[in-house]
């Protein structure tokens, strides 16, 4: 194995650790504690991978929204989508980010059949979906996928 290599499995499973923590935290108090985010970023910073570029591109998706209607979305779920674009770079925080609403809205398709419209106003923790997409997103990424 390669030098590389022990970079991406050890950066893979730090970037899992700080995802499932987010996920855990977003579903417990519907917050997401500032140093994952921080973490996330000083992480983007070993070995390849890391880009400014994926950073914006993947909260931007995210940050719309919050403009448009205030609360949409909170700050702590556009900071982990930034910090996660750069750890995965463009193409891996797009990956991400398309996986991540993917996964949203087929549970909130499936809510709304199980309970009808009066579960619409209910407010999901969104960090799980993005965690989901972004454990997804580095696999891909960094078995040469892109």
């Amino acid at each position: 194995m390669g030098r590389r290599t022990v970079i991406a499995v050890v950066k893979g499973v730090v970037f899992a650790a700080l995802l499932i923590r987010a996920a855990a935290t977003d579903i417990k108090r519907r917050e997401i504690d500032e140093w994952l985010c921080a973490s996330s970023l000083a992480l983007s910073l070993a070995g390849p991978g890391g880009s400014l570029w994926g950073a914006a591109l993947t909260a931007l998706p995210f940050f719309i929204p919050a403009l448009v209607k205030p609360g949409a979305v909170g700050g702590g779920d556009i900071k982990l989508m930034f910090a996660c674009g750069a750890v995965l770079g463009v193409w891996g925080g797009l990956l991400q980010a398309a996986i991540a609403l993917s996964l949203i809205a087929l549970f909130a398709l499936i809510t709304l059949l199980k309970k009808g419209f009066s579960a619409c106003k209910t407010a999901l923790p969104l960090a799980p979906f993005f965690c989901a997409g972004g454990a997804v997103s580095y696999i891909i990424t960094n078995m040469g996928g892109f």
